[in-house]
């Protein structure tokens, strides 16, 4: 299975040098095909509430260097689900990651630093479960919000 990944980063920070990790908000959205749903109708999109995520298999994605993650429930859980009529599957949801950052603080102040945020799936060998990046898949919010006090954003890629 192809799994289609996206990204909007709410924000970033605050990094922890002394614990060597950094905290991440994001909305992470995943799309794939199950021709298992297809539907004939005059509809062509379902948009689901969030208590249908059990009902169907979704990707056992999880983020390889995180050290605590959490989603968002308030008021109600931030997660989404859409099904179209040929099988596509749209599941986003919103979490707050603390991701390892290993810090190579040999020419502080003026070092630079890559903190990658990694994610796989969690029981599927990888020649079931294919992650790619849709294009232009990484987006970015308002940066002015950020904590990120002695550290400054010069920029993100993302690569698989």
């Amino acid at each position: 299975t192809v799994i289609q990944t996206e990204m909007f980063v709410n924000s970033i920070g605050p990094v922890n040098a002394i614990n060597m990790e950094y905290t991440i908000d994001i909305f992470f959205a995943q799309t794939w095909y199950d021709r298992r749903l297809k539907f004939n109708s005059t509809m062509k999109v379902l948009r689901l509430n969030s208590n249908m995520v059990g009902k169907i298999w979704i990707p056992d994605t999880f983020f390889r260097n995180s050290k605590k993650a959490d989603a968002h429930w308030i008021t109600t859980p931030n997660r989404m689900l859409r099904i179209w009529n040929d099988g596509r599957i749209l599941y986003t949801l919103r979490l707050t990651i603390d991701a390892e950052c290993q810090l190579k603080l040999n020419n502080f102040p003026m070092d630079e630093h890559s903190c990658p945020l990694e994610f796989s799936s969690y029981g599927y060998p990888k020649e079931e479960i294919v992650y790619k990046w849709k294009r232009n898949s990484v987006e970015i919010g308002d940066i002015r919000s950020w904590r990120l006090y002695q550290f400054s954003f010069v920029g993100l890629r993302n690569t698989t």
